[in-house]
């Protein structure tokens, strides 16, 4: 069996990725590979050992959603045991590692168990037939649905520019925070058009044009789209549809994914840095929220971190769903 273990861990090493599935099974390999002369009944780890193993920070009581394995990892191995195969068909191997699961009953005591075994590598023929079945069967399944899980508040890191405003992950906004936004907001707009209105003045006087008056002539326009597109539109749209993409300079560069949403509480607004995310059921990597121009203009819409072109999900933040708006067909 150490050679399947160390089949699988050259595979994930050879196709590097921080999704949730491919540590989840780097860590199930690495944990047997310490154990791999041992028969499989010893070699079968819980979902606490599997997060102590991928030295993830969650907390025991979170083991279980954060592996998550049945949505997670079952679709990341399908869409992938193809290529497992065919590497281990290449280093001459006559078996393949393959995962394997127990499912818990439940209550105390009783946990999902995990693990790998050796299975013989099937024709490429069977092989191509069982792969084609297997993808038939779950592409075109017009009820694929996801659910997306909210990180919660706090979780999502602020840049260090932004963090004087969200303390606690949150902005917490009064009638009259409102009513000065709105205020700050409209007379920026009516300053930037008042100045390019002057500029346009100065035009209007026939002389000859330089590379200085042509630069002029093009910032009237540049600068009053450029405080509507960066600083404007971006609280219009809140107010308006009261989740958007939240800007770049507002969250730490190690966030993948952020959202600005608003939230009413009585008579106070509260705007929330957020991260919705789901596992892909098509092939199991981790699906983010992204503006879904061209194709559903404004609207955020679920894309695959792995495929954003063709496994597309719609986005309900009330009921936190969404169905499948586009996928591979066979």
């Amino acid at each position: 069996m150490r050679e399947e273990i160390q089949c699988l861990i050259n595979w994930l090493n050879s196709k590097p990725s921080d999704e949730k599935a491919h540590r989840i099974l780097r860590a199930l390999a690495e944990e047997s590979l310490k154990k791999a002369d041992l028969p499989v009944e010893k070699r079968r780890f819980n979902n606490k050992e599997i997060v102590a193993a991928a030295n993830e920070p969650i907390e025991e009581n979170s083991a279980n959603k954060w592996v998550n394995w049945k949505k997670t990892v079952i679709p990341f191995w399908k869409a992938r045991k193809k290529e497992v195969q065919d590497f281990a068909r290449k280093r001459r191997l006559t078996t393949y590692p393959e995962i394997g699961c127990q499912s818990s009953a439940g209550g105390r005591g009783n946990s999902s168990l995990y693990w790998l075994e050796a299975k013989p590598l099937p024709d490429i023929k069977e092989q191509d037939e069982e792969n084609n079945s297997q993808q038939g069967h779950t592409l075109n399944d017009s009820r694929m649905s996801v659910e997306y899980d909210l990180a919660e508040n706090g979780e999502v890191k602020p840049s260090w520019p932004a963090k004087w405003l969200f303390h606690d992950g949150q902005i917490q906004l009064s009638n009259w925070h409102i009513w000065s936004i709105f205020s700050f907001l409209t007379i920026l707009g009516v300053s930037t058009l008042v100045v390019s209105y002057i500029s346009w003045i100065g035009f209007t006087e026939p002389r000859p044009i330089t590379t200085r008056e042509l630069t002029t002539f093009i910032a009237i326009f540049a600068l009053p789209f450029t405080v509507w597109y960066i600083l404007i539109r971006p609280w219009v749209r809140l107010f308006d549809d009261r989740i958007i993409e939240a800007p770049d300079f507002l969250i730490s560069i190690k966030e993948k994914s952020a959202q600005l949403e608003l939230y009413k509480e009585n008579d106070l607004r509260v705007i929330r840095l957020v991260n919705y995310t789901a596992p892909c059921p098509i092939c199991g990597s981790t699906i983010y929220l992204d503006s879904g121009e061209p194709d559903y203009p404004r609207r955020l819409i679920g894309r695959c971190s792995d495929s954003p072109r063709e496994h597309l999900f719609s986005f309900d933040r009330i009921t936190r769903t969404g169905v499948v708006l586009r996928c591979p067909v066979i």
